[in-house]
C-alpha cells in the first residue's frame, strides 16, 4: 500500500466530519481577524452595546472615526480633522518600527550566520560547541523585563536614550540566541564534502560560508530572519523603556491609546491592522523559503 492511499478516506460520513472539522477550526482561527476590521469600522455607541454586533450594514451601520483619528487629530470629540502634523508623527513611528525591526534583524542574521558556521564547522576543545551552543540559547530565556532598568541605565550614561540605533543594538543582541541556534540546526544538515570542494577550487572560507554554504540554507535563513523581524516588531517593554518621542514604535504608540476614558477599542482595532501589515507581507514573500525551512530535516533517511 503505497504512503499516500493510507490516508484516503473512503467513508463519506468520515469525510464530512473532516471537513466539518476543518470549516469550524478555520472559523474559529480566522474570527479574531474579522473582529478587528469590524472593531475598526465601529464607533464609541456601536463598541460598548451590551450584545455584540458582528455583520456590517446588518448589525450596525460602519463608522470611520477610527481611520480618521489614525490619519489626523481629534478635535470636538470623536470628530477627527485631517492634520498634516498628526500624519507625521503617525508615519513617524511606523518608520521607526520597519527600520528598527529591519535593521536589527539583518545584524542579527549576520552575527547568527557567523556564530552557527563556527559551532559547525570547527571545534572548541576547552568548552565544547554543544555547551556554548547551550549557553547562547540560554541567554534567550532570560526575562526582558529583568534587563529593561540596565538598558535604560546604559543608554542614558552613552547618551543614546529615545534613539533607534539604541533599539536595533538590544534587539539584535535579545535575537541572536535563538538565529544562532537556528542556523546551527541547518548548518549540521548541509554535507561538509560542498564546502571542501569549493575549497579545493579556490574559495576561502568567507566565500565558501557566503557563496555556497549560504545559498543552499536560504530556507533556515529565511526562517531566522522571519522570527527575529517579528520579535522586533512586537516588542514592547523595552521600547517603552529606553524611547520616549523621537525613537516611539507602533507598539508603544498603540499603547498610548488607553486614555483615561477607558481603552479605545476602535482606535486600536484600526492601529492593530496597520501593524499586522509589514509582517504578512514579510510571510507572503518569504512563504515557500519558510515551508521548505521548517519542514527541512523533518523526515530522516
Amino acid at each position: 500500500m503505497g504512503g499516500g492511499s493510507y490516508f484516503k478516506v473512503k467513508n463519506p460520513l468520515s469525510k464530512a466530519l473532516i471537513y466539518l472539522i476543518l470549516i469550524v477550526w478555520f472559523l474559529f482561527t480566522i474570527f479574531p481577524i474579522y473582529w478587528i476590521i469590524t472593531m475598526s469600522f465601529k464607533d464609541q455607541s456601536t463598541v460598548y452595546v451590551k450584545i455584540p454586533r458582528f455583520i456590517p450594514f446588518v448589525d450596525f451601520k460602519p463608522s470611520v472615526v477610527a481611520w480618521k483619528h489614525l490619519v489626523g487629530g481629534v478635535k470636538g470629540g470623536e470628530e477627527a480633522v485631517f492634520t498634516l502634523s498628526a500624519l507625521g508623527f503617525r508615519a513617524k513611528y511606523l518608520r521607526n518600527s520597519i527600520v528598527v525591526a529591519l535593521g536589527s534583524s539583518f545584524i542579527t542574521l549576520i552575527f547568527g550566520i557567523m556564530a552557527g558556521y563556527a559551532l559547525t564547522r570547527f571545534k572548541f576543545y576547552k568548552w565544547k560547541n554543544d555547551d556554548i551552543a547551550f549557553f547562547i540559547l540560554s541567554q534567550r530565556m532570560f526575562p526582558p523585563v529583568a534587563l529593561a532598568m540596565p538598558f535604560f541605565l546604559l543608554f542614558t550614561w552613552v547618551h543614546l536614550l529615545d534613539k533607534t540605533p539604541s533599539l536595533i543594538l538590544v534587539y539584535s543582541v535579545m535575537n541572536l540566541p535563538i538565529t544562532t541556534w537556528l542556523l546551527k540546526e541547518f548548518f549540521t544538515d548541509i554535507p561538509i564534502e560542498l564546502e571542501e570542494a569549493a575549497l579545493v577550487d579556490g574559495c576561502n572560507r568567507w566565500k565558501a560560508l557566503f557563496k555556497v554554504i549560504v545559498p543552499i540554507a536560504v530556507p533556515g535563513v529565511a526562517v531566522a530572519f522571519l522570527f527575529s523581524f517579528i520579535f522586533s516588531w512586537n516588542e514592547f517593554l523595552i521600547a517603552l523603556s529606553i524611547t520616549f518621542q523621537n525613537a516611539k514604535t507602533l507598539p508603544v504608540q498603540m499603547a498610548g491609546l488607553t486614555t483615561l476614558r477607558g481603552p479605545q477599542y476602535w482606535d486600536i482595532a484600526a492601529n492593530s491592522l496597520v501593524i499586522l501589515i509589514p509582517p504578512l507581507i514579510v510571510t507572503v514573500f518569504a512563504n515557500k523559503y519558510i515551508v521548505r525551512g521548517l519542514s527541512l530535516g523533518a523526515v530522516k533517511q
